[in-house]
This record gives structure tokens, sequence and C-alpha cells, in this order.
């Protein structure tokens, strides 16, 4: 049985990584599918290729770190189908990824707009969709959120807000039947990862090493915990932040 038939979702930050991995799946599973994302010639080839294998996808261009094309972006999304069942928020950055001295005020607002802000508007406007009939939210949040690197202070400061954010969020929620969690991978192999180990493939091998599973995650490795948390098989559990790290994470367990 589809995880998610008969369903309308969201897919935030769909043009690539995770997000890509996210979108394709869901369709797979059954659901109607609306990607979002900046560029634009990449989301139609995104629903071009879910077209291919028999899926159904729409796309709609927005930049989440505008408040006004985030409410847009829902209200399309809720006019073409008439609902909005599901939403998968998955746009972030890794900003200015490097120590705190070498980073501005700029910086840190800029990574704070994407990461945190336009998660706690798209949760709002997503779920103001849902209130009459219920859904599910699940928001990318990273291992990171708990942990560092040099560099990560903005970073893991957007990404502990995001879990900070997910437990209340699911109290208010919970009257409307709306469940919101969060996911938070370790290394996975996406651009963005690459980008912050400046395409040192030598240094990509080391991090992928250190984790008790000696490997980093795949887009669809994420893909796959998000569609169940999306779907009624995951109807008891709101509020968390789940880690997908291969073990990375785990207290003590690097030298």
């Amino acid at each position: 049985m589809e995880l998610l038939a008969n369903k309308v979702g969201m897919v935030v930050g769909a043009t690539s990584g995770i997000g890509r991995a996210a979108a394709i799946l869901f369709a797979q599973e059954g659901a109607k599918v609306i990607v979002v994302g900046r560029r634009t010639p990449l989301l139609e080839t995104l629903v071009a290729e879910i077209a291919q294998f028999g899926g159904e996808a729409t796309y709609i261009t927005a930049d989440v770190s505008k408040s006004a094309e985030i409410k847009s972006m829902v209200a399309q999304a809720k006019a073409h189908y008439g609902r909005l069942d599901f939403a998968f928020n998955n746009a972030g950055t890794i900003g200015n990824f490097v120590p705190m001295f070498e980073q501005s005020e700029a910086d840190y607002d800029d990574t704070m707009a994407i990461n945190l802000k336009s998660i706690w508007l798209s949760c709002r406007e997503q779920a103001l969709a849902m209130r009459e009939h219920g859904g599910a939210i699940v928001n990318t949040s990273s291992w990171l959120a708990s942990g560092g690197f040099e560099g990560s202070t903005v970073y893991s400061a957007s990404k502990a807000g995001m879990d900070g954010f997910v437990k209340p969020a699911a109290l208010e929620l919970a009257k409307y039947n709306i469940r919101i969690n969060n996911i938070n991978p370790g290394g996975v192999d996406t651009e963005m990862t690459r980008e912050a180990f400046q395409h040192d493939e030598t240094v990509l091998a080391a991090f992928a090493a250190a984790h008790p599973l000696s490997k980093l995650a795949t887009p669809l490795d994420v893909a796959n915990l998000a569609a169940f948390l999306l779907s009624e098989r995951a109807s008891n559990i709101t509020g968390q932040a789940i880690y997908t790290d291969g073990g990375y994470a785990i207290s003590g367990q690097r030298g």
C-alpha cells in the first residue's frame, strides 16, 4: 500500500538533494506533490521527471526568505488542489561556514532568516491551510542542533532554534489533528555538505568514516523517514526531533 495515497503535499526546497529525492518518493508513494524552490528550470525538470513514471506534480517558484512569498506559495497550493494534507520544509542554507570572528551580522541574519524564520512562517501558513481537516508537517533540522563544528556557530544556532520550536508547535497544533516533527540528519551526500567541506574529497571521506555506520547518508535515506513521518503510520508521533545520522551524534563515540 502506498504511504501517501490520495494525499496532497508540498515540498519546500525541492530543486536538489534531500528535497528533490523526497518529491520523487512522495509522488511514487501516491501523493499529488507541489514542489517549491527558487530555480524555475530545475522545478520544471523535476515535475517532468515525476510525470514520466505516472506521478502528479506541479511547481511554485518562491523564495522562503520573503514572508509574502511564503503566504503566496501556500495559497497557490491550496487553490490548485483545494487542500493541503502535508508539508515537508527542507529549504535551508549552510551560510558562511567559518569561525565567528570571520562572520558578519549580515551572515547571521541571512542564515537565521532562511533556516529558522522561514520555518516558523511556513509552518504557520501550512497549518492554517490544514486546520479544518488535519495534516502533518516535517522540517529538516540537523545533528548540528545539538553538536558543533568550527564554523557552525550560526548554523547550529538556527537548527537548535528549529528543535526548540517543534515541541510547543506540536502542543498548539494537536487540537487541530496536525502533527509536526523534525528530522535531524548527520552527514548526507549533498551539494550543501560538499560546500561545507569545500569539496575536499579527503576530508569528506574522513567525515563519512567517522560515522559508526562508516558512510554518509543518501538523500533518499532522509526522504524515506520523511515519508513515514508524514504518513498515517506515524499517527502517534509529534513534537519530535528524530536523528537519522548513522550514529554520528551519539555522545562519546568519536575520538
